[in-house]
């Protein structure tokens, strides 16, 4: 669907008067032929909340102008998992060179929920592609949350999680190969945090779940060995095809995703061939739930 335009790119209003297209799935809004930085971060901020994930094509952002464009938009944070451009310290290269098996982030989840304040907003911005495959899914939380039965709901609205980033980023972590082949810090000290498992959004309002395969060890309550079995559940349900949106990339694509409502997984399936992004996280706030969760053992 495409809507004709009826505003200049950086009016503060009437961001759905862009020609937005919507990507195939229940999640993200596409732009084509106008350079990010010309829309208002107040645009950007608006269609995001309505669609979750925005993409923009051709764009021409170094480092520094990626950060720049980035830093209208929020606060760049560092990333503690791996080492940034030397000249742009919160833009993390992200690659996979064509001899590499694995890939970097090569499962569902959403960025960093190991943070007491994990990012609000990653932008990926795709410097080279292979010549098919690499593309990146994302999946609806809310979706995936209004999609439970009421019971299940109820029962999911007082529970909290414990999110480790050992799970991947220690060597002998039980996801440790969605590390990928990233050249980065994986002596960085380790950080957990107990999230709730539904997160209500601080600008929408709605529930989303909030947990992933990747990031939660358990339940508070639950021991690993209980929990396991429910967080794959929630994990395969909440990523249905129905609630999925796919991204194919190309040089000088730029995505915006909103963690706090969608998970993402980008493909493997490009061996032999070189993909690099570049990457930085927006900071985000402490996630609140339907309650105030419990937030020991």
């Amino acid at each position: 669907m495409t809507i004709e335009n009826t505003n200049t790119p950086g009016s503060t209003s009437g961001w759905a008067a862009l020609p937005w297209s919507r990507l195939d799935g229940p999640v993200g809004l596409e732009l084509a032929g106008i350079d990010v930085r010309q829309l208002a971060p107040e645009i950007i901020h608006a269609a995001i909340a309505e669609a979750q994930l925005l993409v923009f094509r051709d764009q021409r952002l170094d480092p520094l102008a990626l950060t720049e464009f980035a830093a209208r938009l929020g606060t760049p944070e560092q990333y503690p998992y791996a080492n940034p451009l030397h000249d742009a310290p919160y833009v993390v290269p992200i690659i996979k060179e064509p001899e590499d098996r694995a890939n970097f982030g090569g499962d569902w989840h959403t960025d960093t929920s190991y943070l007491e304040q994990p990012p609000a907003f990653t932008l990926l911005l795709a410097v080279e592609t292979p010549p098919t495959g690499g593309d990146t899914l994302f999946a609806d939380m809310y979706g995936a949350y209004a999609a439970l039965s009421p019971r299940l709901q109820e029962w999911l609205d007082t529970l909290a999680a414990r999110n480790v980033s050992g799970m991947v980023h220690d060597s002998g972590g039980a996801h440790a190969a969605v590390a990928g082949a990233i050249r980065g810090n994986r002596a960085a000290k380790a950080a957990e945090a107990v999230h709730p498992v539904v997160r209500v959004h601080p600008v929408t309002g709605r529930p989303a779940l909030y947990l992933s395969r990747i990031h939660s060890e358990h339940f508070i309550g639950l021991t690993r060995e209980e929990s396991v079995p429910l967080i794959d559940y929630l994990q395969n349900f909440a990523v249905r095809p129905e609630r999925c949106s796919r991204l194919r990339w190309a040089p000088g694509t730029l995505a915006i995703w909103d963690n706090r409502c969608l998970q993402h997984y980008p493909l493997n399936d490009y061996h032999g061939h070189r993909r690099e992004m570049h990457r930085i996280i927006l900071a985000g706030e402490r996630p609140r739930g339907l309650f105030e969760a419990p937030r020991d053992a």
